[in-house]
């Protein structure tokens, strides 16, 4: 392929390079701007001059420099800190507000609001016109249920930066929340809002929001199952607050989770079915080329607006759009070009997108099927037609794991077995239920009866698909979990790939060498750490605000000092930690036992834990005076004990002061000055986050 035919891919280049420095970086260049000016009009200038041929690269090099440079711009000054007239600036400190809904609600344990920004102030007379968004909290009860994308709130609350991520590897919600501009939240409670106004924001965005709480208002009285309801609309609108955690981890642990978020295939399998209607039309000529496309384009765009605009939508609406027009005008694109083309557009739209894992895991995805699918078609058996669809399937599967298989490694540290059996399963069943959907969407005006038999199928058919993937799941060695790689790593997988695809080919025998020499590469910085887990002695109390979870990591395992502690709130807080550090086995240590606990290297007696050399006393209440003292490390306090720091370092004299999460915020102040006053070293969980020491 000639680089004349992929234009996007070489401008994409530059263009995503800009926005990783932008968003690395995250400070402006005085004179950037200014810059960027001069260099495209000497780009102009470039382009109407001749010169001679080996001087061919000045124009590209000042384009690519251009594009990177606007990028590095345009990242910077998305961040909407960057505004003159950002809350944070024009009104510091403020408590009162007013904004508007800017996209639908969703629910978890609360429910999240985000909220646009008009006006912001100390107090109720003291507004000032501002911009900025915030997240709110709020609990979940009637009074929330009629909150509505384009809903103005009048708020009063404290507005608190997004705390950083608290334990070590765990997921950085900082950092999601600053990739959707979102740098404050709040905590309001019944009474502290109210709705002053309605029907604002954008109105193609409102008749969308309308038409998908329609939508789910359907499939909630036809699907009465809470599993079966919350597959159904995740399929159908890309609806997902009600799936279960269980429900998740299935589908997740099976490879089956791009099924319930609507992308690209959801879009091709719309893109199919009403290609099978239109082409039943009675018409005929250029009317027919052009009133497909536009019924298409009309089609494929409103279903993106229904279901969100995820990215992966976007990439595949942006997609078959440019296909569309191109087959309209009877012209034919590179994939890759329009490919390019479409991430390119999405990322001048919002540059964060970029960092959006499914942005990334879906652009993987089908860069993988472009390129791995033909290969592995040309090598298929002749096969009858029953089974040539069914092996197709199987073929676009893998061809789509090996494109994401280093991001997902990454991500979710997890590989899928049977994500091929799986496959089938969520993609015919997906394709039934989507197309059949539709069709029960107007039966449902046209004719309930028919409606309410064909709901009755298609209940049936989402309770099977889900009691196969949980039995998919329940398979020995479903999944292999564990698996920690680095960015850095998961960059040299790509490479990897690519090395050894390329060679085969391309039939180039000197880059099976150099996958070779990046296959070493790997091996050895696994070599490395695994050398480096086996030596390990380290401790870890996590950040856990009504619970306590202290890990003690020997080698490969690692010895879990906690109280009455969920097992899954448990694996929420260290499991990435312990993969990250390769823990093969973790024993589980109760806290609260009055006899001695004795474990290889670990011995706990009366709220002491002695792990190798290493003594850490962990207090909730402070022992009698005739208890013998003490000397210890390390001095955990937790559970909010009414005590001093005098007192308690009389009975465990410690260099260190711990303060678990677990105390109340103005005790823990208390005793941070107490420590200052004695000259004592303290960490504060709560503020700092985690409290790790190796030795």
């Amino acid at each position: 392929m000639h680089p004349r035919h992929i234009p996007f891919v070489r401008l994409l280049l530059p263009w995503g390079l800009g926005i990783l420095l932008g968003a690395w970086l995250n400070r402006p260049f005085p004179g950037l701007a200014l810059g960027l000016v001069a260099g495209f009009l000497l780009l102009l200038f470039l382009a109407k001059r001749r010169y001679a041929y080996r001087f061919r690269w000045l124009f590209g090099g000042l384009a690519g420099l251009l594009l990177l440079g606007a990028g590095y711009f345009h990242t910077v000054w998305h961040d909407e800190r960057m505004q003159p007239d950002h809350f944070a600036r024009q009104c510091p400190g403020a408590r009162v507000f007013v904004g508007v809904v800017y996209d639908a609600p969703s629910r978890g344990n609360k429910l999240k609001i985000p909220l646009r920004l008009e006006a912001a102030g100390r107090s109720a007379d003291s507004l000032r016109a501002c911009s900025g968004q915030v997240l709110l909290f709020a609990e979940i009860s009637a009074a929330t249920e009629g909150l509505r994308y384009g809903d103005r709130l009048w708020v009063q609350a404290d507005l608190r930066p997004v705390n950083p991520v608290q334990n070590p590897h765990a997921f950085d919600y900082q950092r999601y929340l600053h990739f959707q501009n979102i740098h404050f939240q709040a905590f309001v409670k019944e009474g502290s809002y109210k709705v002053i106004a309605t029907g604002l924001g954008h109105l193609l965005w409102r008749m969308a929001f309308r038409w998908r709480d329609r939508l789910l208002g359907i499939l909630h009285e036809h699907f009465p199952g809470a599993d079966e309801y919350a597959v159904a609309s995740a399929l159908l609108v890309g609806y997902k607050d009600e799936l279960s955690e269980d429900l998740r981890t299935a589908y997740a642990e099976t490879g089956s989770m791009h099924a319930l978020a609507v992308s690209g295939t959801h879009v091709g399998l719309l893109y199919a079915g009403l290609l099978f209607l239109l082409r039943r039309l009675p018409w005929s000529g250029r009317y027919r080329r052009w009133g497909e496309t536009v019924l298409v384009l009309v089609a494929i765009w409103l279903f993106t607006l229904v279901t969100g605009a995820t990215a992966s939508v976007l990439r595949a609406s942006v997609m078959f759009s440019a296909f569309l027009l191109g087959k309209a005008i009877r012209r034919q694109a590179s994939v890759w070009n329009i490919l390019a083309a479409s991430a390119f557009g999405l990322l001048w739209l919002n540059p964060y997108v970029l960092f959006d894992a499914g942005f990334q895991l879906s652009y993987a995805a089908v860069a993988g099927m472009v390129f791995f699918y033909p290969i592995f078609q040309k090598q298929a058996p002749s096969l009858p037609k029953w089974a040539a669809e069914g092996y197709n399937i199987l073929l676009i599967g893998v061809a789509a794991q090996l494109g994401t298989l280093p991001l997902s490694l990454y991500y979710f540290h997890q590989f899928p077995t049977y994500f091929w059996l799986a496959g089938w399963v969520v993609v015919l069943g997906g394709a039934v239920f989507l197309w059949c959907g539709a069709i029960l969407v107007l039966l449902n005006t046209l004719a309930p009866a028919a409606a309410a038999w064909l709901a009755w199928a298609l209940y049936y058919l989402i309770w099977g698909m889900n009691y196969l993937i949980q039995q998919i799941q329940g398979l020995p060695g479903s999944v292999w979990s564990g698996i920690w790689l680095t960015a850095g790593a998961a960059l040299l997988l790509y490479v990897l790939i690519g090395l050894l695809s390329g060679a085969f080919l391309l039939r180039r025998p000197g880059w099976l060498l150099c996958a070779l020499l990046v296959f070493s590469v790997l091996g050895l910085g696994r070599a490395a750490r695994s050398v480096e887990h086996y030596q390990q002695r380290r401790v870890t109390l996590y950040a856990l605000n009504r619970h306590f979870l202290l890990d003690m990591f020997d080698g490969t395992r690692a010895f879990a000092c906690t109280d009455t502690l969920p097992a899954r709130q448990e694996k929420f807080a260290a499991q990435a930690n312990r993969w990250a550090h390769g823990i093969e086995l973790s024993v589980r240590v109760n806290l609260s036992a009055d006899t001695l606990q004795t474990y290889p290297h670990v011995q706990i007696e009366n709220g002491v834990v002695h792990f190798f050399s290493k003594k850490i006393a962990i207090v909730q209440q402070l022992p009698s005076n005739t208890v013998p003292v003490v000397p210890v490390d390390a001095l955990i306090i937790r559970g909010n004990p009414s005590c001093q720091i005098q007192e308690a370092i009389r009975h465990f004299p410690a260099a260190l002061l711990v303060f678990d999460a677990s105390n109340s915020p103005w005790r823990t102040r208390r005793w941070k000055a107490e420590c200052a006053a004695l000259g004592l070293a303290w960490h504060d969980v709560r503020e700092q986050g985690a409290w790790e020491t190796s030795f």
